[in-house]
């Protein structure tokens, strides 16, 4: 069963198509689109094309639906907080005036914001950036279109349009991010509404999450979106009462699931989650920006020593990460840099300095830990005030997933088992998640945590130095990998039809190699389980790669296996070409996304993934590192170039998937 997950960000849209059967991503597209409004604006408007992003959002819906067949219904996500105005034909009368719009916060003549009034006068809290605060401003100064009698989120607009309905909807975690949401009516608080002057009927209709919206042209039904953080967590957690989420990006969040009840905790934000619940969401203001603070530290000081532009800093301070202390001598670094919910005034710092422990290599780590620690904070303050245990953390954000030394501290410090999702767009995976339990596929919210695949982090893998590394890729031409698609659009993918074109890819003779699709579980290229050898000789007659294949006692195949195709094709999955890239590269990073049996892997000779239904193997060791010995380089050039063969995997084979839960957060 599968169905489409739809993710409108603020700079760019995602979608993918999501397989419930093998707990993964079959295809996704990421477009960054330019959304800006033409014309001059001031300095505090946000303001997107709604139009533009309707547009983006078709088209990668077209391609998904295009791509893969027999897809169940679409759901979405995506920025909160923001709103766009509808007229009577449930059109855009207005741009999309987002979350990071500051009119609302502007200061009048009197002292008081938009903002502080509203909330003033509703006794809800109503930041500015929130939809009702935003529709206040326009209410204040004449603002809102005359054909106006509605407004959305930008997610439930791109339903409305999609479906080709008039009257916009909206669920509670939507809802509650555009301000005076009553918990205990799980309604808006119509009569607070009102005592502000605002007209309870341009507020979008409350549905429960997961409702059908409609359907589109082509008969896929579309299902009510969900706010990104609630879809974020949906598309991570497989255990929601018993796992916290920790997202380390660009910010940082820690987010647990609550159950229904009144709650006040200093400094945590509830939010309604699909099902009933409530997510107590705590936010570091500086986050992964704090790494990047401290990153841009050490380019000035090579700046301003050498006189010339350093490139970035990550892979030093990835070594100085090695040869520091982990406990960084005693050195704290407070990351509060931009100071925090409660106290907006508060700063970082950098203290407990003696002679000896400052050093670039500690504060790195120092700067890891103080970014932990103010998480870590969050966590106690939730169990605490619920009364509540967690038996494993789930991991998400870029910067989580890409450093090893920080995904230690936070197992560390939390004493929790420690895993990732398997698939890197989560709220896009929620999307699609809530529209399977919106069509009955899953039977509510609470059981779709089973059908999320999840990734145990690994050991950091040796590697040879960068310079040599690239040295050898040079010489011997051991670079082929295909390049990343154009249009700003980046592609995801299971099927090899569905990334690089065949242009990308060529022998040395500048023909076309042949395209072999992988199917995990299901077939390679033409060459399907559950055939029998009759009608395997028959798909195979044209198939210019060696294969064979095992049968079982009902005489279908039940195991095929085929050789490496070297110059006559390649195969790509995940975006990685199996084959045309170097064994020991590629299981590292397969390995970020992907739960392959450690036990049944010895030094990248071997790897398989029983959940999907897949193993690459190789008969030799060698690696990159090996071919700058003196046993190598003295090699006569032809021996040489033939040994370089075994850095690859030799052969791939299906075999039928088993899929047991993972026993990391079963055995929590």
């Amino acid at each position: 069963m599968k169905f489409i997950g739809l993710d409108i960000g603020t700079t760019s849209i995602t979608g993918l198509v999501y397989s419930l059967e093998h707990k993964m991503v079959l295809c996704s597209i990421t477009e960054e689109c330019n959304t800006e409004v033409p014309g001059r604006h001031q300095e505090w408007e946000r303001l997107q094309d709604a139009e533009v992003i309707f547009e983006c959002a078709g088209r990668i819906l077209e391609e998904l639906i295009q791509t893969e067949e027999n897809v169940l219904g679409i759901g979405l996500t995506g920025q909160m907080h923001g709103i766009v105005y509808t007229d009577n034909s449930g059109r855009h009368v207005s741009p999309l005036y987002t979350w990071q719009d500051g009119r609302a916060g502007l200061l009048g003549a009197d002292g008081l914001s938009c903002a502080g009034m509203l909330s003033a006068l509703t006794g809800y809290t109503v930041p500015s950036g929130y939809g009702l605060a935003t529709h206040y401003y326009n209410l204040q100064h004449g603002l809102v279109p005359d054909t106006a009698v509605s407004f959305c989120t930008i997610a439930d607009y791109v339903a409305l349009r999609l479906t080709d309905s008039t009257t916009p909807v909206t669920d509670a975690t939507q809802a509650a991010a555009i301000g005076c949401y009553s918990f205990l009516t799980e309604d808006f608080d119509y009569a607070a509404i009102e005592r502000a002057g605002i007209d309870p009927g341009m507020l979008p209709r409350i549905v429960p999450s997961g409702t059908l919206a409609g359907h589109t042209p082509g008969g896929i039904p579309v299902y009510s979106s969900l706010g990104d953080n609630q879809a974020s967590f949906l598309g991570s957690v497989p255990f929601p009462e018993r796992s916290v989420l920790v997202n380390i990006g660009t910010g940082s969040q820690l987010s647990a699931l609550f159950p229904e009840g009144e709650y006040t905790i200093p400094g945590i934000e509830l939010r309604p989650f699909p099902g009933g619940g409530r997510l107590a969401v705590g936010a570091a203001l500086s986050g992964g920006r704090s790494y990047a603070l401290l990153e841009g530290f050490y380019r000035e000081v090579i700046r301003s020593y050498t006189g010339e532009e350093p490139g970035e800093m990550y892979s030093l301070m990835e070594l100085l990460l090695k040869s520091g202390d982990p406990a960084a001598q005693g050195l704290k670094v407070n990351t509060q840099f931009l100071g925090s919910r409660v106290h907006p005034e508060i700063r970082g710092s950098v203290g407990r300095i003696t002679l000896d422990n400052f050093t670039p290599a500690n504060l790195a780590h120092g700067f890891l830990q103080g970014m932990v620690n103010e998480l870590y904070a969050f966590y106690e303050t939730l169990t605490q005030a619920g009364n509540l245990s967690y038996s494993s953390i789930i991991g998400s954000g870029n910067a989580l997933r890409l450093n090893d030394t920080l995904c230690e501290k936070v197992s560390l410090a939390f004493g929790l088992p420690f895993a990732f999702s398997l698939s890197l767009e989560e709220a896009a995976v929620g999307a699609a998640l809530c529209a399977a339990v919106g069509s009955g596929s899953i039977g509510s919210f609470r059981e779709a945590g089973p059908f999320i695949g999840l990734a145990q982090p690994e050991e950091p893998v040796q590697s040879v130095p960068e310079a040599d590394r690239q040295r050898i890729m040079g010489i011997y031409g051991l670079s082929v990998q295909p390049e990343e698609p154009v249009n700003n659009k980046q592609y995801s993918t299971l099927k090899v039809n569905y990334s690089a074109d065949p242009e990308d890819i060529q022998d040395e003779e500048g023909a076309t190699p042949y395209r072999i699709m992988l199917q995990p579980g299901v077939s390679i290229g033409p060459l399907y389980l559950g055939m029998t050898q009759s009608e395997l000789e028959r798909a195979g007659a044209d198939f210019p790669v060696y294969f064979r294949a095992d049968y079982g006692r009902d005489g279908l195949a039940d195991f095929i296996e085929i050789a490496n195709p070297w110059e006559h094709g390649y195969c790509i999955y995940m975006s990685e070409d199996l084959f045309r890239t170097p064994a020991a590269e590629l299981t590292a990073r397969l390995d970020l996304t992907l739960p392959y049996a450690r036990k049944n892997t010895e030094d990248n000779t071997l790897y398989t993934v029983p959940e999907l239904g897949f193993t690459l193997w190789r008969s030799g060791t060698l690696t990159e590192a090996d071919l700058l010995t003196e046993e190598y380089q003295s090699l006569p050039p032809d021996i040489y170039e033939d040994e370089q063969r075994y850095l690859y995997f030799e052969s791939l084979s299906v075999f039928p998937a088993v899929r047991p839960y993972t026993e990391l957060i079963q055995n929590g």
